[in-house]
């Protein structure tokens, strides 16, 4: 019956127009509707077909993809306290109070702490997308990079020593490595860092705000940071009889969580430049993990070495495996500046950024009080009975962020 009421009418227009532009008195032929019943299909517009033919909850971009980042990232340095330290020889001398400022920092640099320098690194990401929702994986590792710094002379022009706090006159003191006209040595540090980490990714459809395509993802995180600290103390006397100081600090930070995040892109599928904006940020469990071993070692000429357990700030209290679960925070930030050869290459340059609420560092691990009248290598203790060091779980927040430089493959 409609077909029938729209049909009516459109046949008497279309004769009313060939009337109206046919001579007098023609005759035409009837319209192909007329004699079929049935009304011409007619194209909508292009925006109207683009709009249908568009589901808004459905994945756009590539339906499968790879790439590989090299990474070229920095991360907060470590601080401790002053390591290593050198003494003008004029000022050098174990049975004097040194004036203020006479003991320099030498490593690491005064409020610097330890810099690591530039990392380098590598990424990975394999995804794929289907009708209603895509998935990805991707890891990362920044490769171990290592400080290391030493100090020794004879005493002269300058005296090598570390630093600590009394703890029975809460003083600052110098123990000598070297002293001029006395006896030779010196003091070394070596500090790594490694930083790695997995993630697994269910990509959804979002509404689009200033992007051509916009997914949610909604994942899994795993974050891992590793890092040591050593310092070694070592004096050789004239009589033969050398000194030898090990402390040893690893620490250990493990993240598991789920996490949320946004990818935004602007163009990106067809050949030109185009924009990709990520953001994350994951909330879960925080595993950390110190342990701290200390060593002195007296030896003399023709005598087996004297070995005792603890070192300068790795002894009593403080000795041991420390582990905790702490609730922490990731977020992960990455703008690129992309580049598509054609529909399937693209090559991108952009910035990264990872930060962690809460690690355990190796040297906020160092309590700087010491009770020296407790240990055999130190010539003028003073007496205290406090149990120092101790060992205090001092976190502090972390950072990594850098150049990346990717290629990507998509289909």
């Amino acid at each position: 019956m409609r077909t029938i009421l729209l049909a009516g009418p459109v046949c008497l227009l279309a004769a009313a127009t060939a009337a109206g532009q046919s001579p007098s008195g023609a005759i035409l032929p009837p319209m192909a509707a007329a004699q079929t019943g049935q009304l011409p299909t007619l194209a909508p517009p292009p925006e109207i077909a683009e709009a249908v033919a568009t589901d808004p909850w459905a994945m756009n971009g590539p339906r499968v993809w790879g790439s590989v980042d090299y990474l070229l990232w920095w991360v907060r340095p470590m601080k401790t306290p002053d390591l290593i330290q050198q003494v003008p020889s004029a000022q050098a001398q174990t049975n004097t109070t040194l004036a203020p400022g006479a003991a320099q920092p030498f490593f690491p640099p005064p409020g610097q702490g330890i810099n690591f320098g530039a990392f380098s690194g590598l990424r990975g990401t394999v995804g794929v997308n289907f009708d209603r929702f895509g998935l990805e994986a991707s890891g990362f590792v920044l490769f171990q990079k290592t400080k290391n710094a030493s100090l020794f002379s004879n005493g002269t022009p300058f005296a090598v020593a570390e630093s600590y706090v009394s703890a029975g006159n809460g003083q600052p003191i110098t123990l000598f490595a070297s002293l001029p006209n006395q006896y030779s040595g010196g003091v070394q540090v070596s500090s790594d860092s490694r930083l790695w980490g997995l993630e697994g990714n269910t990509r959804l459809p979002f509404f689009t705000f200033l992007t051509s395509n916009t997914d949610a993802l909604v994942g899994f995180r795993y974050v891992d940071l590793q890092e040591n600290l050593n310092v070694g103390f070592h004096a050789a006397f004239p009589t033969g009889r050398v000194f030898d100081i090990q402390d040893a600090i690893h620490t250990r930070n493990q993240f598991y969580g789920g996490q949320i995040g946004m990818n935004g892109r602007i163009g990106g599928q067809e050949k030109g430049f185009g924009l990709d904006m990520t953001s994350k940020i994951a909330l879960g469990d925080m595993r950390q993990r110190a342990e701290l071993v200390g060593s002195n070692t007296i030896t003399d000429p023709g005598v087996a070495p004297s070995v005792e357990q603890g070192g300068l700030y790795a002894r009593g209290a403080n000795l041991g495996v420390f582990d905790r679960d702490k609730v922490a925070m990731v977020f992960d930030l990455n703008l690129n500046m992309t580049y598509n050869f054609n529909c399937w290459s693209q090559v991108y340059v952009g910035y990264s950024f990872l930060y962690l609420s809460s690690v355990i560092r190796p040297g906020t691990t160092i309590d700087p009080v010491i009770n020296d009248s407790q240990t055999r290598f130190v010539a003028n203790p003073t007496a205290s009975t406090a149990n120092r060091p101790v060992f205090d779980w001092r976190t502090t927040d972390f950072w990594a962020q850098g150049i990346t430089f990717g290629l990507k493959l998509q289909y």
